[in-house]
Parts: structure tokens; sequence; C-alpha cells
């Protein structure tokens, strides 16, 4: 999935499905677009066109949008389903989905693919249906049709599809819900509902050894996303908590700074190594997207989750706290927020739940489990018989 806005999570799930693919032998070619996000890729790369958000031209969009996420603009507008996200980075637009539809095709035919994997890129699929190759992909039960969708902003894929003489579905969401294997990486009490052909493969990366009740728990991470709020707004959570909890607090995604708080430190930066800083963490401030939560649960720091108005984050959050593994707050407010980050620290209950849901993620085999299931697949067709 390619989008203008900074968005790092397809980029690195791609990768590290792309790693254990090569790790067993097989040859692997990464899609990748000068979207800002694909950075260093594992393995050769075909270039994809990338979506330009709302469909506006792209001269106006590379700077319109993110300008937009770093003065947090992004965040005050609700977002309701997947298919809403898809539209506002413009991967639903009828000229964007014909161009990359028909590159993807033409790589196809020149390159004869065994399986096509889709991180949430709907082009993938159907161009790979079109060519007749397996495809497989990347799934979640807040990206399904049941869970939310907004079939208006998909009359651009259904054109194209009836022009390809191929089942034009009201939401764009049963594409993706239509590949042979849907790969989550969650689990059964994260995401109960996930659809059909679901494999619940919980964490992608090697899961580390930790010490849950280390003294070495010695500071606060704060990361609330991308354009979701204000800098500024960032900054004062990670100076209110750092007052609150009386340790050093990390922010990501805001200029590089360090701030004094109550005889203890705020570090600011645009980036910070999470796998660094989470062994320590007292607790974990994040804009409840997927990676973050799972970086905060490999690692077994409590949450408080910051959704804000968009409907992924805010199933994951609902998640974290049905599972006892941290708080939700609903309002950025720094003040609120620490008050949360508190009662975590105070309330060992609240997140008691944690030590459990990291085995059940830990026991569902990760990226080695998604490259088993597709060579099972692959071994029982047909002409492999």
């Amino acid at each position: 999935m390619l989008a203008r806005s900074q968005m790092g999570g397809p980029w690195s799930r791609a990768q590290q499905i792309a790693r254990a693919f090569l790790s067993r032998g097989h040859e692997v070619m990464l899609g990748w677009g000068d979207d800002g996000n694909c950075a260093n890729p594992v393995a050769p790369t075909l270039e994809i066109p990338v979506p330009s958000p709302l469909g506006l031209p792209d001269a106006i969009a590379r700077h319109t949008f993110p300008l937009a996420s770093r003065l947090g603009l992004m965040g005050r507008k609700p977002v309701h389903s997947f298919e809403e996200v898809l539209w506002l980075t413009g991967s639903l637009d009828y000229r964007y989905s014909c161009a990359v539809v028909e590159k993807l095709r033409d790589f196809i035919r020149i390159w004869h693919p065994d399986v096509v994997y889709s991180e949430f890129n709907l082009a993938v699929v159907i161009a790979a249906r079109a060519e007749g190759i397996p495809c497989v992909g990347s799934g979640s039960q807040p990206t399904t049709a049941a869970y939310a969708s907004s079939p208006r902003k998909s009359a651009g894929i259904r054109r194209l599809l009836r022009e390809m003489g191929m089942p034009a579905p009201a939401s764009s969401l049963t594409i993706l819900e239509g590949m042979k294997r849907r790969f989550i990486p969650s689990c059964p009490s994260l995401e109960p509902r996930a659809g059909e052909r679901a494999v619940y493969c919980g964490f992608l990366g090697e899961v580390p050894t930790v010490d849950s009740h280390s003294t070495d728990r010695d500071c606060a991470v704060v990361y609330l996303g991308s354009g979701s709020v204000p800098a500024g707004v960032a900054v004062r959570v990670g100076r209110q908590i750092s007052s609150v909890l009386g340790c050093d607090a990390y922010v990501a995604g805001v200029p590089e700074a360090v701030y004094a708080a109550a005889g203890h430190k705020v570090h600011c930066a645009p980036r910070l190594n999470f796998a660094e800083l989470l062994p320590r963490a007292r607790v974990m401030v994040h804009h409840g997207g997927q990676n973050s939560m799972m970086d905060a649960l490999a690692y077994q720091a409590p949450q408080v989750v910051v959704p804000g108005r968009v409907f992924e984050r805010q199933f994951n959050a609902d998640a974290v706290e049905r599972t006892r593994c941290g708080l939700s707050v609903r309002a950025p407010k720094p003040a609120l927020i620490a008050e949360a980050a508190r009662r975590l620290i105070d309330e060992t209950s609240l997140s008691g739940g944690l030590a459990r849901l990291r085995d059940e993620l830990s026991a569902l085999g990760g990226t080695e489990r998604i490259v088993s299931e597709i060579e099972k697949m692959l071994d029982a067709r047909p002409e492999n018989d």
C-alpha cells in the first residue's frame, strides 16, 4: 500500500514478509513507490505509481498533504472505514487504478510469479486475478466490509472492474477479502471476527526476551503518529508524563529537542529506536496504529492509546482495554493522558493481561507461518499433484 502521507506500517510488514521468503530460498520482487515510506528494500524492486490523495494533481498533493500532516490537521477529520482511507490516499481513483493495474499485469506476464502478496493494495489483487495468479495478503478485522465500509467511495474501482469483465462488488474491501489467504498479524483475542480465509500469525518479527518486572524500566515512550496531533501537543504529553511518573520521557515524530521536566528530561526526535527504548518503558503512549500496539505488546509495556477519530485506531484502543493491556484516552489532552499513565503504574491489574496476550501472539508463527501456508497452498495446486 502506497500513500503520500507518512505511514511506516505497510512497508515494514512487506519488508519482514519478503525477508522470510528470501530466507527460505525463494525469489522475491518488492513493489516499491516513491512515496517517502519505501526505504532500504531488502529485495529487487518493481516501481509502482504512487496514488495522489483525493485524485489531486501530484504537484499539489506533494506539498499540501505533508503540510496538513505537520500541523496535525489530519487528526481532526473523522475516518470511518478503511475504504475511506483508500479513497483519501487516492487508491480508489479510476485513472490511477487503470494505470497501476496495467503496469502490474505487464510485469506478471513477463516475470510469471507463483504467487502475489498484497499488503492492502487493491490493484495487486485485481491484476493477479486478471492474470490467473494466486493472490494472498495481509488482513485485519477493521478492514473488512462487515466491520465498516464506505461504498460510495469505490465508484472508480467498480468502473474499472466492469470494464475488465470482472465482478464489481459494492465495497472495494470485498476485493481484499476475496484473496485465497488473509494473514492477520494479530490473534483471536484482539480480533475475534477477522473474516473468511483468515490465518492468524501473531507477531511478524522475532519476539524479544523481556522482564516486565525489571527495575530497568525507567522511562516513558510517546508516539502519537504522523499528522494525528500537532507536534506541540505531543511534546506537552511527554512533559506531563515525565512530571507525573518522575522519569525521563522520549517523544517520537516531533522536531529534535531536549526539555527539562521536574528534574527529568524529555527527549524529542523525528524517529526513535523503539527496540532500545521499549525494554525500559514503564508505559508507552501511542496513536493506536497496528505496529505501535504490537511493539508495546512484544515488549510487555502497558499502553495508553490515543486513537483520535480514526476507526481502526479506535478498534485497537478498545481491544487493548478489553484484554487488560492498557487504557485509552479519546481526546488528545496531555493532562488526561498523563493521568491514564499514572493509573497504569498504580493499578497493575489494568495491564494484567499483557503476559497472556504476548504468549498467545508469540505462538502463532509470524512470518514463518505465512511462508509455510503459502508453500502448502502452492504445493496443493493441481499441476503439482
